[in-house]
């Protein structure tokens, strides 16, 4: 099979999107597929430009995906089936046979107002764009998969007919991120204190993850459990104003990793840590809450649909951030209660259902139906 690949980011630049396609790709390759990844940055083929989409957004979308209409328009029978991620175009959608991957949508951030005015306008914006965008490709012979139910549910809401969906979730490396019976040594590598109860939050200091209520439900947990750390690993643009927080709080025990790297130490700051905590008032399926699963940590998630897996699974709660003081109680509760099993259920639950291995064979499954 000779699969074109079409996504606005990959491996090693980007993030999320980026780096599924560049997993599940890695494992078609292993099961024969021919694969070539069209995006600005290549491997294969470079269109559009990545320094226009991290500066416009939107702008630099719709001008990537108009070059791969405009490039494949006559190049559309060298491939058998072209896979699309998250795809803009505005006049038509140049592929006979082409699976569509919705990772995330502006309808939803739209919808629910999850910015300030300004970047809901941004968003308002952008959901009509891609409800003409989506719709219009839909009327080809195009397939859709989302990577969680309420993404799929999301996309019937736009248009795009419900029958034409499937869910097919995101996966994570089980061998790379994995428990680990040496903590002590792991925290060395990261200077953390050996003994204390460590919760990690991971990922972009950014708006739509909250991170001042990460710090605020933090500062009253710490006054009720002792010997306790918050770990934050990333950058953002509230990276600066985070630490000011912290600093105003006078909490000594909250650590500011910066960035850290993905490929060489995220996997052993993982499984160094007891806890992973997420205050995100939106996400789509994160990689880093299953990155964490993988690793058997029991998660601390906001209740919001993308993340309440933990609760399905037994593997953690979900807690309403939006109050402070009633978060702050529900997670005091749990760290102390026992949570041996919600580890064990974290790990068991990835390793069977999220492996790269076993989300590649469900999607060549739907390559396959093109054939």
């Amino acid at each position: 099979m000779k699969l074109l690949v079409c996504v606005s980011e990959y491996y090693p630049d980007g993030a999320g999107i980026a780096n599924v396609t560049y997993y599940v790709v890695n494992q078609l390759q292993k099961m024969g597929v021919s694969c070539t990844v069209c995006s600005p940055t290549g491997p294969h083929i470079k269109l559009g430009s990545s320094s226009m989409i991290a500066r416009y957004g939107r702008l630099g979308l719709l001008y990537y995906w108009h070059q791969v209409s405009r490039y494949f328009r006559q190049r559309d029978k060298n491939y058998d089936v072209a896979w699309l991620h998250n795809p803009l175009f505005i006049k038509h959608n140049p592929f006979e046979k082409s699976l569509i991957t919705i990772h995330v949508t502006s309808y939803e951030k739209a919808v629910h107002r999850l910015h300030p005015l300004h970047l809901h306008l941004y968003y308002k914006i952008s959901s009509i764009i891609e409800r003409h965008s989506l719709t219009k490709t839909g009327l080809n012979s195009a397939k859709f998969t989302a990577v969680t139910s309420h993404v799929l549910e999301e996309l019937a809401q736009i248009g795009v007919a419900r029958e034409g969906i499937s869910c097919i979730p995101n996966g994570v490396d089980t061998a790379r991120f994995k428990p680990s019976d040496n903590k002590s040594t792991l925290r060395k590598k990261f200077d953390l204190p050996e003994t204390e109860l460590i919760l990690l939050s991971l990922g972009r200091l950014s708006e739509a993850k909250q991170p001042y209520k990460l710090i605020k439900v933090f500062s009253l947990v710490s006054k009720s459990i002792q010997n306790i750390t918050l770990v934050i690993a990333g950058n953002g643009e509230l990276l600066e104003s985070t630490k000011r927080l912290a600093r105003e709080k006078e909490l000594r025990n909250v650590r500011f990793l910066g960035y850290v790297n993905h490929g060489r130490d995220v996997p052993d700051l993982y499984a160094g840590s007891d806890y992973y905590i997420m205050t995100s008032k939106w996400e789509g399926q994160p990689l880093t809450l299953l990155e964490a699963m993988a690793s058997g940590l029991p998660c601390i998630v906001s209740d919001i649909p993308a993340l309440r897996i933990v609760e399905e699974v037994k593997c953690g709660i979900a807690v309403d951030f939006n109050s402070i003081e009633t978060a702050a109680s529900q997670i005091i509760e749990y760290l102390g209660s026992n949570k041996t099993n919600h580890s064990k259920n974290a790990r068991e639950y990835v390793v069977s259902n999220l492996d790269w291995e076993i989300i590649a064979k469900r999607y060549l499954e739907e390559f396959e139906k093109f054939l």
